[in-house]
């Protein structure tokens, strides 16, 4: 819940061909029942689709804050999927505890069991050239009744085709970021992707796309 702490809805500025937009002209509504899942190879990708993640927890808490007369010590059902044997640790995006980083094999029957099993509701995926997904039906099905909104990322924050942008403060995200980095075991030094023109924001990119769309690049 430490976000809550540097982010409020004004926080992010979202825009579709250079024009300022609200945010529910490019996202989905969010409730304490959503579900957001992110798709990534090696832990660091998914920091491509940090953005979004942290406007659907700020989104989060906003709800709870509306909803509950109570105070609340909850986080949201939000997690990654990573094929790789070390994942990274998301909390600092609150995605959190973390067994909500999930190692996952990377083919798409196994990638969408995982996604299915948590009840993903909001999916995104890496941006790619399109596969034919081998999965079982009752597999497919299920992913198809469930999940409701799906969009592409780029490691880099650049996918192909981007129909819109989320920008927000560089700081503290940056720091953020960084100690995701920092959570891996590897030895190879790995640095933050610039996601911007280097000033005080961070940007990002996504497009939207359908679940049969999704599937095709789960695949990574």
């Amino acid at each position: 819940m430490h976000t809550t702490k540097e982010l409020d809805s004004t926080s992010f500025e979202y825009r579709v061909d250079g024009n300022e937009v609200s945010r529910e002209t490019v996202m989905p509504h969010i409730t304490s029942d959503d579900r957001v899942g992110v798709v990534m190879g090696t832990g660091v990708e998914g920091l491509g689709a940090g953005t979004f993640v942290l406007s659907c927890v700020t989104a989060f808490y906003d709800y709870l804050n509306e909803t509950r007369k109570e105070d609340f010590f909850e986080y949201p059902d939000y997690y990654t999927f990573q094929t790789t044997s070390e994942p990274a640790d998301y909390r600092m995006l609150d995605i959190y505890p973390d067994h909500k980083n999930v190692t996952v094999e990377p083919t798409t029957e196994h990638l969408l069991r995982a996604i299915n099993d948590r009840a993903i509701t909001i999916l995104l995926v890496p941006d790619g050239e399109p596969t034919s997904p081998d999965v079982d039906e009752i597999t497919l099905q299920s992913a198809q009744r469930r999940i409701d909104y799906c969009y592409a990322y780029a490691p880099d924050g650049h996918p192909s085709d981007a129909e819109f942008s989320i920008r927000q403060p560089r700081q503290p995200t940056d720091d953020w970021f960084e100690t995701t980095i920092e959570s891996l075991d590897g030895e190879t030094e790995v640095c933050v992707p610039s996601f911007g023109s280097g000033d005080d924001s961070i940007v990002q990119q996504f497009r939207r796309v359908s679940v049969e769309q999704a599937l095709e690049r789960l695949s990574v």
